[in-house]
């Protein structure tokens, strides 16, 4: 809801009295605040609350308007207290400003402004909003990107970092949790008033805290208290994260050489999150599957994601929490560094998850390529300028900062790290200042090479040619086939890694013009032109290099390398550079890899060609061609976990399953589906962890109306988090009609939360007839629907409904949204950028089915 309700103190303002902004979403610097105090009263039981707030801060020219946030609430009183002191109005603008007036003109000053108001609890998992787990209501807060104005009035910028001082009187029955430790409770009628320590300074999306009947597990071997708090009967399964959160935790102070700065942590497990976590100082969120682990039966992906969130959120306590942007159009360095953290932390602590194989440029190299994709450094001024993105965002800045560190040194790079939090230790710093640091202990132009690939959309393409011992290198903007791309140059750190014989080498280069040449040692016999694959780049070799490096990649890539080189090799379809056919040969030669990551990602790159090229004309051929690869794979590792087997394997063998289920409609496969399921349905203990969300996805698509009740009810009892969420992600997997649309009516119901309802989506969309369902069902119900995700959720709608191959979708898609781009910011975004994903996969068909079919009719 953008609105703000000021029935009692409303003053119309001509807009010609108001200043132009070069940013009308940006606070007018009449004043700034240095310190803020907030007195709410909280009961979970009800759907409003009130409170008042209390803000120091210097008027800084003379004016008769003082600029902050808020949404939502309804302001009752408004005091500006000190040297020519009032009663202030307020005016609400749409762009999230109010704007508060004096009678007379403020001197600049030091000034208190003192406000009192009330509002409802949010219901769409953003602010200050209320959920009710198993009957009992609790309140948790996300404030990030620009909702803490929903919860007080607020200077809701990040440059705003200043100390918070809470006090929250709630049901003296009630837990309340905060940033800061409670230093005094005072008990009157039934409720407490808990008066938070002032905080450290703290941007305003960093302000947390939870009410609500909680249960809580100290966490023993930080340097500081903490604990995990849970909501009731979930206590049990935050024994993993407690006992590996110190071993992050000293990984993190060792790393930036700075200890953990603030004066606790507690992490809180909440069952309605929007997000996967977030990194609140002293108080880090988590969605519940993430931060609850049964340890002795979840699987391997279960605890590793775990452990990543967790490093990910504990790294952003120094970047992010003690050095904050300036401004949002650097929230991406805030996501990219925590995950390059993440990366390195977990794989330093856990090395047998093998999370150095993730490779977070293969996610989003498709995105990217895109002309209607901006720079992850951007202009910003709204909250859906920022969720642009933001996934490309996390994913190419954790890769691009990897392939700096590896170009730089990582000791180099790390001492960069840490005289840039030592400089701007509890301020402001823009992407530039970390530029500097690195630059400086590095010695290399470090900032050549980030600006070229933050501040520009896509990627290079190198072209590698090789004359004996010489290689020319030329780069030029990746693009899809046939779009007209505009020319762009990179700053781009080259390792090539080259061998003859048992001999291998590497030659580096820092690519800053459009063609430059390597000398190498000796002729090789191959080349690969992305040593460890850490730079972020496509590359191209003469078809003679190529084979070469086929011939070769068993003995002298390693499982890393060979899962770009698959990536990279379906990246070269999309700018044919290489035909539909040669691809599906090159993929099937991965698929009796000795590495079953390996094996993984060339099934899965086979089954997303699949769905670019599948028609009537072809179905069959296609499910004879996938269901023999599957077998090959499953011939070697078999449908059945054996005693001690290498994780990696039991993470490929769900695939295996659903392709035998899904591609070849195996009747065993199904039957043992339908059984496993009905197990996991009364012990989920009992049945492969591995296994469990797949067997209900087959089951799902071939189940009846009891099944569909069954997985209802033990969505709604279960307190097991994991299992909750593999419940609400397969009810859309039903396949009749009928289900399906009960299914979907579902989560229009009290039971799928807000932050939920997305899990409930992806699965309509198999299955081309069960995708038009979904399609009708969400624009008959879009009223309901946009009510009801939160808010950053809904511009990314259209996506759902419209993506893949079908001009008819797009079609049908665009001519429903494009009516309301007026009233929902983002739509027009996401719409340009579906009709080019939308026209890449038709061309794609077009040009190269011929070729797919050709080489399906020769198998």
């Amino acid at each position: 809801m953008k609105k703000l309700t000021l029935s009692a103190l409303s003053l119309a303002i001509a807009s010609a009295s108001i200043c132009a902004q070069a940013n009308e979403y940006v606070i007018e610097k009449f004043a700034k605040p240095s310190a803020q105090s907030v007195s709410l009263i909280l009961d979970p039981a009800q759907e409003q609350f009130s409170g008042s707030t209390t803000i120091t801060l210097e008027v800084l020219t003379k004016t008769k308007i003082i600029e902050l946030n808020g949404e939502d609430y309804n302001a009752k009183l408004v005091k500006l207290s000190g040297d020519g002191q009032c009663t202030m109005t307020a005016n609400a603008l749409k762009t999230g400003k109010v704007q508060l007036i004096c009678a007379h003109e403020i001197n600049p000053g030091n000034y208190t402004l003192t406000i009192d108001f009330d509002a409802p609890f949010n219901k769409q998992s953003v602010g200050l909003y209320k959920t009710i787990d198993h009957g009992t209501p609790y309140l948790f807060t996300q404030f990030e990107m620009s909702d803490a104005r929903r919860a007080f009035p607020v200077f809701d910028e990040p440059e705003y970092k200043i100390p918070f001082q809470l006090n929250i009187t709630s049901p003296s029955n009630l837990k309340v949790f905060a940033n800061t430790e409670a230093v005094k409770q005072e008990s009157n009628n039934g409720q407490t008033t808990h008066q938070f320590a002032t905080t450290k300074p703290l941007p305003s999306y960093l302000v947390a805290f939870a009410v609500g009947d909680f249960e809580q597990l100290p966490v023993k071997g930080m340097p500081i208290e903490g604990n995990i708090v849970t909501t009731k009967g979930k206590i049990a399964l935050g024994d993993y994260a407690a006992k590996h959160m110190p071993a992050i935790l000293n990984a993190l102070e060792q790393y930036f050489g700075i200890p953990y700065v603030y004066s606790k942590l507690d992490s809180v497990a909440v069952p309605e999150f929007p997000f996967g976590a977030m990194e609140n100082a002293g108080l880090v969120t988590y969605r519940e599957d993430i931060l609850l682990i049964d340890e002795a039966h979840a699987n391997q992906n279960a605890k590793q994601s775990s452990v990543s969130v967790i490093a990910h959120e504990l790294a952003h306590q120094w970047y992010g929490n003690l050095v904050t942007m300036k401004w949002w159009n650097d929230l991406w360095l805030n996501e990219a560094f925590a995950s390059w953290m993440a990366a390195k932390v977990t794989h330093q602590l856990f090395p047998e998850f093998e999370s150095n194989l993730s490779l977070p440029q293969n996610n989003v190299m498709d995105a990217d390529a895109r002309l209607s994709t901006k720079p992850i450094r951007k202009p910003i001024k709204t909250e859906a300028d920022i969720m642009d993105g933001l996934g490309l965002a996390y994913s190419k800045g954790s890769a691009v900062l990897s392939m700096v560190e590896n170009w730089i040194g990582e000791d180099a790079f790390q001492q960069g790290i840490q005289a840039y939090m030592q400089q701007f230790a509890f301020k402001n710093a823009e992407a530039s200042d970390l530029w500097t640091a690195l630059a400086k202990s590095s010695k290399q132009d470090v900032a050549s090479v980030l600006k070229s690939f933050i501040e520009q959309s896509s990627f290079p393409l190198l072209n590698i040619t090789q004359d004996k011992t010489k290689l020319t290198i030329k780069q030029t903007r990746f693009a899809n086939a046939g779009v007209d791309a505009p020319a762009q140059l990179w700053t781009v750190p080259v390792v090539i890694k080259y061998g003859r014989g048992d001999e291998v080498k590497t030659a580096k280069i820092l690519l800053n013009k459009p063609s430059q040449t390597v000398q190498l040692d000796f002729e090789p016999e191959w080349i690969y032109p992305d040593e460890n694959a850490m730079g972020y780049y496509r590359w191209v070799l003469p078809t003679p290099q190529l084979n070469a490096l086929l011939a070769n990649a068993e003995k002298v890539l390693t499982p890393r390398e060979k899962r770009a080189f698959i990536s990279g090799s379906d990246a070269l379809l999309s700018a044919g550079l290489l035909s539909g056919g040669d691809l599906l040969k090159t993929l099937g030669q991965f698929i009796d890899d000795a590495h079953p990551r390996v094996v993984g990602m060339a099934l899965g790159y086979i089954e997303s060609q699949k769905g670019v090229f599948i028609d009537e004309s072809n179905e069959a051929l296609w499910q004879k061609y996938i269901s023999a690869k599957a077998q090959s794979a499953i011939t070697k590792y078999g449908l059945v976990a054996v005693k001690n087997e290498d994780p990696s394997i039991s993470k490929l063998r769900p695939q295996l399953v659903s392709l035998l289920a899904f591609e070849a409609q195996d009747p065993a496969i199904i039957a043992t589906a339908k059984q496993q399921a009905q197990r996991y349905l009364a012990d989920s203990t009992q049945v492969d962890p591995y296994l469990a969300g797949t067997y209900l996805k087959i089951a799902a698509f071939n189940g009846d109306a009891a099944l569909l009740k069954a997985y209802q009810t033990a969505f709604e009892t279960t307190q097991d988090p994991e299992k909750r969420t593999n419940l609400l992600v397969n009810l859309s997997y039903f396949k009749s009609a009928a289900l399906q649309t009960e299914a979907l009516n579902y989560t229009l119901g009290d039971k799928v939360t807000a932050s939920d309802m997305r899990y409930v989506m992806g699965g309509n969309l198999y299955k081309k007839e069960r995708k038009a369902l979904f399609q009708q069902w969400v624009m008959d119900n879009y009223a309901l629907v946009s009510k009801k995700l939160p808010p950053f959720v809904l511009p990314s709608l259209p996506n759902y409904l419209g993506g893949g191959c079908s001009q008819a979708d797009l079609d049908k898609t665009t001519a429903f949204f494009a009516p309301k781009v007026e009233e929902v910011a983002g739509f027009s975004r996401s719409l340009s950028k579906l009709n080019e994903s939308v026209t890449d996969c038709i061309n794609l068909r077009t040009r190269e089915v011929a070729s797919v079919n050709s080489y399906l009719k020769t198998l």
